[in-house]
């Protein structure tokens, strides 16, 4: 029986209100029913993401290509479609965010899903892997390549000094 109250009103209803006829429970042998039972904790009811997440804690940054403006954060966690990152408080959002994975070698281009003041949730448009050494990928910016190049410590002009030149006459 549910009793819902408002103000002066009660409003009674019962099970059969909205079945009428008796009830039968499905027998164990009906193939409608399952024989296991999910049980959900409350931290997996609040995580609605339709995948599973990859818990780590990946140094990273975010690149905001409309300001050119590089955030430092860490990954928290991820999944095909999508990462929660931490980063220091930030001000507006723009449309597009690139997350570039520093300890993964890789880029993805998103959008904030949700963002709190020192954290923020992306889902993803696009992923690719970068490999140290090979060509830009053709979908990735330049912008983008560049500043993972740079955050990563790799130098395209090799530093020479003069002690390493040997000039014949």
């Amino acid at each position: 029986m549910l009793i819902a109250s408002r103000s002066a009103c009660t409003l009674t209803l019962t099970l059969s209100d909205f079945a009428p006829g008796p009830i039968e429970p499905l027998p164990m042998s009906d193939p409608h029913r399952s024989s296991k039972a999910e049980i959900i904790t409350p931290d997996q009811y609040a995580d609605r993401r339709s995948e599973p997440r990859t818990h780590c804690d990946d140094r990273g940054a975010l690149l905001f290509l409309s300001t050119h403006q590089v955030v430092p954060c860490r990954i928290m966690d991820q999944s095909a479609s999508g990462a929660r990152v931490s980063m220091a408080a930030i001000g507006d959002l723009p449309a597009e965010i690139w997350l570039i994975d520093l300890d993964q070698n890789s880029v993805r281009c998103g959008k904030a899903a949700w963002s709190m003041p020192n954290r923020m949730g992306l889902k993803f448009s696009f992923v690719t892997s970068l490999t140290p050494g090979d060509a830009k990928p053709a979908k990735v910016p330049q912008e983008v390549y560049d500043a993972w190049k740079r955050l990563t410590g790799q130098d395209d002009t090799p530093n020479q000094d003069d002690d390493d030149v040997l000039y014949f006459d």
